[in-house]
């Protein structure tokens, strides 16, 4: 009984302590640590997103300059092909001109089609500008290939003369679309050799 006694009593030893402040140095020193632990931590995870945002940005910008490169020597490849081919057709007029290559203005294998899904995360001038290049000079390719093979169907019989104007009328139309390409090289390559 007399340690029951002794115990209520050191009880209400320390109650009295809390009610009276006495124990408020150390409650002072754990709400201090408490404080510094938090500011530690808020400052700490301000430092990650700040670098995790440093990093995203830095990765961003390195995949853009990559696109721009890649889409700039395509481009520059393609150039002088692409310049001679117009120059044909400035050279010939449009009217009973037929323009058959076997040669594609712009190759399956093309680059353009590696980064066009990654086009669009360029700067949005410079997205636009490689589109509209491209969609010319792909419209030119397609009545490209058309003419040619109504020629090849030439090669197994006379063509028709319904051919024959279908084959003018897409001569002028590749001249037309790879003009517009031609037009837009220099803006365009300017723009990416910019970018990367």
């Amino acid at each position: 009984m007399e340690n029951a006694g002794k115990c209520r009593g050191k009880r209400d030893k320390i109650r009295n302590m809390i009610r009276t402040g006495s124990a408020s140095s150390m409650d002072k020193n754990t709400r201090d640590q408490i404080i510094i632990l938090m500011l530690g931590i808020i400052i700490g995870a301000s430092m990650y997103l700040a670098n995790s945002l440093f990093l995203w940005n830095t990765t961003v910008n390195k995949d853009k300059s990559d696109i721009s490169e890649g889409l700039y020597f395509d481009v520059t490849s393609i150039e002088d092909y692409l310049v001679a081919a117009d120059q044909e057709f400035l050279a010939n007029p449009a009217g009973t001109y037929i323009f058959v290559q076997g040669t594609p203005l712009y190759p399956d294998n093309g680059l353009y089609y590696a980064y066009q899904r990654d086009i669009p995360r360029m700067d949005r001038k410079i997205a636009q500008d490689t589109f509209t290049f491209y969609n010319h000079l792909l419209a030119a390719e397609r009545d490209r290939n058309r003419i040619y093979e109504i020629q090849r169907v030439g090669d197994l019989r006379d063509l028709t003369s319904a051919e024959r104007r279908r084959q003018q009328i897409l001569t002028q139309n590749v001249a037309h679309e790879l003009n517009m390409s031609v037009s837009l090289l220099p803006t365009l390559k300017q723009k990416l050799g910019a970018a990367t």
